[in-house]
């Protein structure tokens, strides 16, 4: 055992990691940061080749003979083909394993432990600074584990991984090992559904928030709401499966709270007689905008930037709200012309987390979730009288029928179990656990309660009725229903202003000299395409003209400082080209071939030129998106 190891070790870790392995280098505490935590003893006995092994309440972490023979077997049944790859590791123990690893060529290996004591005591075996200092090694320990690792695999996102869980380790403390393993599961799903989404909807992002801008120009911010309703109770109608069957308690108590509806709620809401106060868009899918098609009723709209831009043209329909701001920057040019922010709604990937943050914005003293079921209750998809089920009366013939579309849905993603609120089993996907988890994550900060029939249980969550959560008495009755109604009559006259919160005259403004300076920014992209295409070229045919490149480099440096220079531009085109984005950054290189991945030169070459066929392709189409709408306000 070297002190002297311990040390260099320690300096080689980032300060804030180093701390928490040596605070906690002898206590044992669970991942849940509400546990208490207990000091405890243990001692390290030899094995029979000399070295140091470990017993815990009768289990050895590693051979009482030879630990290092055991971590070498093991090591050498794991996958290495020569190319990048990352070895997750759930426990190492005394990290007999951690030199074998290191060995490998093109490896990362990325150590998460629940319990900081191996690490302090491997450290005072194993000299790992340099790897430490290289990045080859990565531990990942204390708080905040998932936002570790999502830091850790960072650039690194077509790697393959490879789980390594520690035999000893999950012997001795199996849930806390099996804990890591989903946390990581979770963020890697995560990260695919995400890139997935980018993948998907970054154009569509784009074109909705360029088109949109006429319409939203005459809604009021959604801060307008921030606080508005502090006396009363609000309830958020999500599209789960089980929504239908809430439908008599909306009814029977809705007087009592305020509805806030996801827009996909809506037919199925306005099926049976319920209306809503308040219906919330997000989805940019054109689809979103048939569950507001034809709808009559007196609910006001909150809708993101980012939705489907027909939703705002329909002849029938919601056309007067509430505007969210947005992360993407393009909601600035609205925003500069109003006189002060617009507002922010925090989300977590479906308009049902969406809107149960409004609520909470909103200043509910109580906000109860309805048809947030998070699972296919009953076998189903979604809730009988959804858009998607009634546009399946049209679609239906003899080899396809609605039960053939439900059973699709329900095995488009590989099947999870999740547990029920009476400890039933329902069937659920990874999607869905996302946003489970959402919900959890955000509980103790959130007044939620959760009415929902059936499905899964939110931990953490209260889940009740409506007939314990609302008032029987006529005179309490009467009271909340005047309440509700106050709060209601303030949300209409919010919209009644005479003078807009946005200003026209400016918006237009803002749109044509952006119009305009991505006009003379188009003729830079296209050099440095044209330019990035010529060094690619030289590379890849392995013809330099050393006279040739070293101007065109230099040129590339030149065009690229032009470029970096123009920050707001930049930020505006970043939406349509997340792909791009990520491929440099994260490392997700699908874009690249065997060759470019394996020559690193041409690798960067090919990078700079999708960079710039991307910024190229983004700034004309945003140009002509954002002239049809200036068309639209004159």
């Amino acid at each position: 055992m070297n002190h002297s190891f311990l040390e260099k070790n320690l300096a080689a870790l980032p300060s804030q990691l180093a701390e928490v392995v040596r605070n906690q280098k002898s206590t044992f505490g669970t991942m849940n940061s509400s546990s208490s935590e207990t000091k405890i003893s243990y001692e390290l006995t030899k094995s029979k080749t000399g070295d140091l092994t470990l017993e815990l309440d009768g289990v050895w972490i590693h051979s009482r003979f030879d630990p290092k023979k055991e971590a070498e077997r093991f090591a050498t049944e794991l996958p290495h083909d020569g190319s990048e790859r990352i070895y997750l590791l759930f426990g190492a123990g005394l990290g007999y394993i951690l030199p074998y690893l290191i060995s490998k060529e093109k490896v990362t290996i990325i150590w998460m432990e629940p319990y900081p004591f191996f690490i302090w005591e491997t450290f005072k075996i194993f000299d790992f600074s340099k790897p430490l200092l290289e990045g080859k090694l990565i531990l990942i320990t204390g708080e905040g584990m998932e936002d570790q690792l999502t830091e850790a695999v960072k650039g690194k996102g077509t790697h393959p991984i490879s789980f390594v869980p520690h035999r000893g380790s999950w012997q001795w403390k199996e849930v806390e090992y099996q804990r890591l393993k989903h946390t990581a599961e979770q963020m890697f799903h995560k990260k695919d559904v995400n890139l997935a989404t980018l993948t998907r909807f970054e154009k569509i992002w784009a074109k909705n928030i360029c088109y949109n801008l006429p319409e939203l120009s005459q809604f009021r911010p959604v801060s307008d709401l921030f606080g508005i309703a502090s006396r009363i109770s609000i309830v958020v109608a999500c599209a789960g499966p089980s929504l239908s069957e809430s439908i008599p308690d909306l009814v029977t108590y809705r007087n009592q709270f305020l509805l806030l509806a996801v827009d996909t709620a809506l037919p199925i809401l306005t099926s049976f007689g319920v209306e809503p106060d308040l219906i919330f868009s997000v989805d940019p899918q054109t689809l979103n905008s048939q569950y507001l098609e034809d709808y009559s009723g007196d609910a006001i709209l909150v809708f993101d930037p980012t939705s489907t831009y027909l939703s705002l043209r329909l002849d029938k329909g919601p056309n007067k709200g509430f505007v969210t701001s947005s992360p993407f920057p393009l909601i600035r040019l609205l925003e500069r012309t109003g006189p002060s922010e617009i507002g922010s709604v925090p989300f977590g990937g479906s308009v049902s987390t969406n809107a149960a943050s409004l609520a909470t914005l909103m200043g509910a003293k109580s906000v109860f979730l309805v048809g947030q079921d998070l699972s296919f209750t009953k076998g189903l998809a979604h809730s009988k009288g959804a858009v998607l089920e009634e546009r399946l009366n049209y679609l239906e013939s003899r080899k396809f029928r609605r039960e053939k579309h439900n059973y699709k849905q329900l095995f488009a993603l590989p099947r999870k179990k999740v547990t029920g609120n009476l400890e039933e089993t329902y069937i659920t996907n990874e999607k869905m656990l996302i946003f489970k988890k959402w919900f959890e994550d955000h509980a103790k900060e959130n007044p939620w309660t959760n009415l929902t029939k059936f499905g899964a249980k939110l931990e953490g969550i209260l889940h009740s009725e409506f007939v314990k959560e609302f008032a029987s008495d006529e005179g309490e009755i009467k009271n909340v229903t005047y309440l509700v109604q106050s709060v209601r009559n303030e949300i209409h006259n919010k919209l009644r202003k005479e003078v807009p919160f946005f200003d026209k005259t400016e918006l237009v403004s803002e749109i044509q000299s952006t119009t305009e300076a991505l006009s003379e920014f188009v003729t830079t992209v296209k050099h440095g395409l044209s330019v990035s295409q010529r060094i690619y070229n030289q590379i890849k045919r392995n013809q330099i003209n050393p006279k040739t490149f070293s101007e065109d480099i230099k040129q590339m440096d030149s065009i690229d400082e032009q470029v970096s220079g123009k920050k707001g531009l930049n930020e505006i085109l970043s939406l349509g080209i997340q792909r791009v984005i990520l491929t440099i950054t994260e490392g997700y290189d699908d874009h690249l071939s065997l060759e470019e991945k394996e020559n690193t030169q041409l690798g960067v070459a090919k990078k700079s030129l999708l960079l710039y066929e991307g910024l190229y392709e983004s700034v004309r189409s945003t140009k002509r998106m954002l002239t049809k709408s200036l068309y639209r306000l004159l």
